[in-house]
């Protein structure tokens, strides 16, 4: 959903750019250093944007530079927290940039719009979940796991839609392209949640944001 192949105005792109810089620096004094040199959580988080740009390819046509696609973000992030989430989706876009021929003025722009955006939005429901609601391992798992992740994937894709139609000289957008755009992220959700609950079993070691103190003290 991100715009690769079109120009924008280069004094937005450059801003974009600065912007992205600017947060991304800010983040690194948020990174859980000690989390990610734990046994297989380094290569957990290289193979996820391996993974991630990939998935971006699968991807439907809709008009020029817009395509719906799963956006694997808000899974990211639920696994190894905002800062590391941020970094590693922001790296995914400029992979996909390099390996398929983008226009590198947009990376600012799409790195707000595929990774930062998300990812602190993510954030937010995390934390809103853990302060408004019980503390138990079901109301992560499903308040963020599952309905998190659609609000996530949801949000992002009507900022994404959106700026296609304010920045692009193109075509007004369909509304099917939003329709199916939430059709999208509302299975992405399911996945999200199913896989987040596996791995909160089998690898807790890659949740960074399930906390055993948190959610399962005293249950």
């Amino acid at each position: 959903m991100g715009i690769f192949y079109t120009p924008i105005d280069a004094a937005f792109d450059l801003l974009m750019i600065l912007l992205s810089v600017v947060v991304l620096f800010r983040e690194i004094k948020h990174i859980p250093w000690k989390l990610w040199r734990e046994p297989g959580v380094f290569s957990a988080w290289c193979a996820s944007l391996i993974v991630l740009t990939l998935v971006w390819r699968m991807r439907v046509h809709v008009q020029a530079d817009l395509h719906l696609h799963l956006l694997g973000v808000a899974i990211l992030a639920l696994m190894f927290g905002r800062a590391l989430a941020s970094f590693g989706a922001a790296l995914a876009v400029i992979a996909y940039t390099g390996e398929y021929d983008g226009l590198w003025l947009n990376v600012g722009t799409n790195i707000i719009m595929l990774a930062i955006f998300p990812c602190f939005l993510s954030d937010l429901i995390l934390r809103k979940t853990q302060r408004y609601l019980p503390q138990h391992m079901f109301v992560y798992l499903f308040g963020n796991g599952f309905f998190g992740a659609f609000f996530v994937n949801a949000a992002t894709g009507l900022f994404a839609i959106t700026a296609h139609s304010l920045l692009l000289p193109s075509p007004p957008t369909s509304n099917d392209a939003y329709a199916y755009m939430l059709l999208l992220a509302w299975g992405e959700a399911f996945l999200v949640g199913f896989l987040i609950t596996i791995f909160a079993v089998y690898k807790p070691a890659w949740v960074f944001t399930f906390d055993d103190q948190i959610y399962l003290r005293g249950k």
